[in-house]
């Protein structure tokens, strides 16, 4: 996913993933991020509601949302989230 995501996404400077951890030890989930090498910020679940996160956080991992700069929903699910925000980013290349 994050090679996908490097390639397709982030070349957009107006598109962004976030991933929200709902591990209860931050400092193992971003040791675990940075591990795995995520090219996007890392939200620990401690700081889930400072983000503005806490009303899109899913219940379960993993979870996906592609979620607009309003905070409006347009996919849920990895493959669906991602394949709406490959297409949001080739539409507006074009």
């Amino acid at each position: 996913m994050a090679a996908q995501e490097k390639e397709e996404i982030t070349p957009r400077p107006d598109e962004e993933m976030i991933h929200v951890s709902l591990d209860f030890n931050p400092k193992a989930a971003l040791a675990w991020a940075t591990k795995e090498k995520f090219p996007w910020p890392t939200i620990p679940m401690d700081k889930i509601e400072d983000a503005g996160l806490a009303k899109l956080t899913p219940q379960q991992a993993p979870g996906y949302l592609l979620v607009d700069d309003k905070g409006s929903v347009l996919a849920k699910g990895k493959d669906a989230a991602f394949k709406k925000a490959v297409t949001l980013v080739a539409a507006k290349k074009g």
